[in-house]
């Protein structure tokens, strides 16, 4: 997935996926960071869902690693015409 090709980027957080990431002692702020700075992603590999799943490698501004598992909830058009991602982030980890 290529997220450069989005005008913007906006994520949707509840009690579920932060009650994970906190889990895996990552911070909101810390995921978001990485869609923001140098990064990888990858088509994630596990089967089963309705929707496609991808993998991002990247690190926070403090220069911290880590993965994210995520999905593009909805893209929409804002009033200028441009695609806007809607990420939903399923769960991150610390990369050592």
């Amino acid at each position: 997935m290529d997220l450069s090709k989005f005008a913007a980027i906006e994520f949707e957080w509840d009690g579920g996926n932060l009650d994970e990431i906190e889990w895996h002692q990552v911070n909101d702020w810390e995921c978001e960071e990485c869609f923001f700075n140098d990064h990888e992603v990858y088509r994630n590999k596990r089967q089963g869902r309705r929707y496609s799943t991808y993998r991002l490698l990247g690190r926070t501004d403090g220069g911290r690693k880590l993965t994210v598992i995520f999905y593009v909830r909805e893209r929409y058009r804002t009033g200028a015409g441009q695609a806007t991602a809607l990420v939903r982030v399923i769960t991150a980890w610390p990369v050592e």
